[in-house]
């Protein structure tokens, strides 16, 4: 008794709070459109689970180098470690990248009408 337990929820709040987000959203931009607040809302699910796939579908990486034969054994960690790290923010900048044009461009592709830009 008397032990803490910890236990990570927040990626799955997050996730929830972006579904609630988008579904919202996308209900009031379809009302100021006239779009049907259901359709609206299933698309903002499709919108969900779309981002939740790329988000949680990044396949595996595998990144091969050669290691330079004169580099001393105490480096070598290092450099395995710096390859990995780069592979790793190269993997989440394209990830962010795609999540964050997706959902800049979601009211124009879920309601009726298209946001005009100024010429």
């Amino acid at each position: 008794m008397g032990e803490i337990i910890r236990v990570g929820f927040e990626p799955e709040r997050d996730w929830e709070q972006a579904r609630l987000q988008w579904a919202e959203g996308l209900a009031a931009v379809g009302a100021l459109f006239g779009d049907d607040e259901a359709l609206m809302r299933a698309k903002a699910e499709c919108l969900y689970q779309t981002v939740r796939r790329i988000v949680e579908g990044i396949p595996a990486v595998r990144v091969a180098a050669t290691v330079p034969d004169d580099l001393p054994g105490e480096y070598v960690p290092m450099l395995t470690a710096a390859l990995r790290d780069a592979a790793l923010t190269g993997i989440e900048a394209s990830t962010c990248h795609a999540v964050r044009v997706l959902t800049a461009v979601i009211y124009d592709l879920c309601t009726s009408k298209l946001r005009r830009k100024p010429s």
